[in-house]
């Protein structure tokens, strides 16, 4: 369907001009001037991305478009972007005055906390330079190529600032076998490769150093096990991992995370490495850039996935008022579109927001393949075996209780920072009408489990869950008074009015544990179990009556209180409490269902 007149007058114009120019020759005259043209555009395109210091993934995406697309959608992609990150660790630097430092950012931003820019707001961060604005290239990329690939040390814990290579896009890299399919691509004198500055073609990195400890589980371990300042262990994962089935089996994190099949090691695809226009390299194990993991990402989808295109169209605030849930750019709201419909400035050209469609159609599919990647992996790692129900009657009331086995091997589950990770079972129970009358794993209207962190139980508007199942870890801090509580951040409680964040007086070892901090688990071990037991009283059930016992396992990021409670620093993009807090539910999944019918005897 034709978007415009103005469409049709244009095309019609041009096959007016065709008409006159003649055929063949004359046409075939020009071809050589157009395809220069086109180089001359693709190769300001990508100066426009180009960095000194460290370049951009997009610069890396020429060569490597599958990584990149993988890459562009993954959880390391988004570890900056995340809005609830920037709003966590904004929070913490608040509490602590500032002496946290780059704690969190080290991982989740190391070119961010090298840069020293961790507490801009990602909206004012670009990939490139536009007029007015400042240029912070692959600082919005998070967990970006060369954190990975201009990394070379066997040891110790990464930190942006002073173990990641800096360099244009002409530095060395670091692979995981050697520079042989580079040599012999680069002497294939058609594709034009250039490894220095100042000459013109495709401009690549100048070589691949091997370094095989990319394919190690410790390279995860850099930022997959870390400790707080106070001493506590927050990202325990690999620790969970050296003592694991696993790595008795010589079973990697790579071989789980970046394989075929997401959470399970059932080996890699055997493809090209670089695709360089339409010439492939020598085919060898290429691992999936997309880390499959459980988070997954709330924002515009203007923003997230990482895409030149979408960069090159609007920057992050403009994207943020462009409304795809509206149906802007489609056929269905442009054609019937108000003559005085208000749009934001910047969109109110139709074709503009045509082209902006087109953009996220492509997003919407990448993020359809993800969310497939992250389902995966899920319910690879959480299995329901067993559900028991005893003979139900009005002496004993209603009693079942299921058993949840954490299938891998290699970590715990959930893993990584348990501290916000929900693997929770809701239970529903209905009378023969439909009516509900036992539930637990149920949600608040804020989005929180009926829990001692739920707003609503705090002010009685809705009963304690005491019966709720969910592997939730918590922080756990000394009170002044020498007992614990549970905690939502890693911050001592102090009887200052200023805490500052300080490193421990003794090494944890004496007391084998923190001085004022600790992480109380409560995950399933690599191969355990564990069983959820559910009771319904006699007075909710009727002799006689047949109930429906329906039965979820949902997995959710995070809790809402976990957003609330770190908001007073702001949340980045505009986001409301309740729009954020709506979307984290909304993502959820649901990893394993089923119902029973019972029969109450008398």
């Amino acid at each position: 369907m034709f978007r415009n007149l103005s469409f049709l007058f244009t095309a019609a114009l041009i096959m007016a001009i065709l008409a006159t120019m003649g055929s063949g020759p004359a046409l075939a005259q020009k071809a050589p001037d157009a395809k220069a043209d086109t180089e001359a555009a693709a190769i300001d395109h990508e100066e426009r991305f180009r960095n000194k210091q460290f370049p951009s993934a997009f610069e890396c995406k020429p060569c490597h478009p599958v990584q990149f697309q993988q890459w562009s959608v993954s959880n390391h992609a988004y570890s900056n972007l995340s809005p609830i990150f920037v709003s966590v660790e904004n929070s913490i630097l608040s509490k602590t005055n500032g002496t946290s430092a780059d704690t969190c950012s080290r991982c989740h931003a190391p070119l961010s906390a090298v840069l020293n820019t961790m507490q801009i707001s990602n909206v004012k961060r670009q990939q490139f330079a536009r007029e007015g604005e400042d240029f912070l290239g692959p600082v919005v990329e998070g967990i970006t190529c060369v954190v990975c690939h201009r990394f070379n040390k066997n040891y110790g814990k990464r930190s942006a600032r002073s173990m990641i290579t800096q360099g244009d896009i002409f530095a060395p890299i670091f692979g995981p076998t050697n520079n042989d399919i580079q040599l012999e691509t680069e002497k294939d004198t058609r594709l034009n490769l250039v490894t220095e500055p100042g000459k013109k073609g495709r401009a690549i990195h100048k070589v691949v150093a091997p370094y095989p400890f990319l394919r190690a589980s410790r390279f995860c371990g850099n930022c997959h096990s870390s400790r707080l300042p106070p001493g506590v262990h927050n990202e325990e994962t690999f620790d969970e991992y050296r003592t694991s089935q696993s790595a008795r089996d010589g079973v990697t994190c790579q071989d789980c995370h970046m394989g075929k099949v997401p959470g399970e090691a059932k080996g890699f695809d055997i493809a090209p490495a670089a695709v360089i226009g339409r010439t492939e390299t020598n085919a060898r194990r290429r691992s999936n850039h997309y880390f499959a993991g459980p988070d997954f990402s709330v924002l515009h989808p203007g923003i997230f996935p990482h895409n030149p295109e979408a960069v090159d169209m609007a920057n992050y605030a403009q994207w943020l008022l462009f409304d795809h849930k509206k149906g802007w750019g489609t056929d269905e709201f442009e054609d019937d579109v108000a003559d005085d419909y208000k749009f934001p400035e910047f969109w109110q050209d139709q074709d503009l927001r045509y082209e902006a469609r087109e953009i996220l159609d492509t997003q919407f599919e990448l993020l359809d393949w993800a969310m497939g990647q992250r389902d995966a992996l899920m319910k690879a790692g959480y299995k329901v075996e067993d559900v028991v129900m005893d003979p139900a009657n009005m002496a004993n009331g209603l009693n079942f209780k299921i058993k949840l086995r954490n299938a891998v091997l290699g970590h715990n589950a959930p893993s990584g920072f348990i501290h916000e990770r929900m693997i929770f079972f809701q239970i529903t129970v209905r009378d023969s009408q439909g009516k509900a009358v036992f539930k637990s794993g149920d949600r608040d209207p804020n989005g929180d489990l009926r829990e001692r962190y739920s707003r609503y139980v705090r002010s009685g508007e809705v009963k304690f869950d005491k019966q709720i199942f969910n592997l939730e870890s918590h922080f756990m801090a000394r009170t002044f008074w020498g007992g614990e509580r549970t905690q939502l951040r890693f911050i001592p409680f102090s009887a200052t009015t200023r805490p500052f964040i300080r490193p421990p007086t003794a090494p944890t070892a004496i007391h084998m544990r923190p001085e004022n901090t600790r992480s109380f688990k409560n995950s399933i071990e690599p191969g355990g179990y564990r069983w959820a037991e559910y009771s319904v009283d006699p007075d909710l059930l009727k002799a006689g009556e047949t109930y429906t016992v329906e039965m979820k396992l949902i997995a959710q990021a995070m809790p809402a209180f976990f957003i609330h409670v770190n908001a007073g620093v702001g949340l980045d993009y505009n986001f409301s409490l309740r729009e954020l807090a709506k979307r984290i539910v909304d993502l959820s999944m649901t990893l394993w269902e089923t119902t029973e019918t019972v029969k109450i005897a008398n």
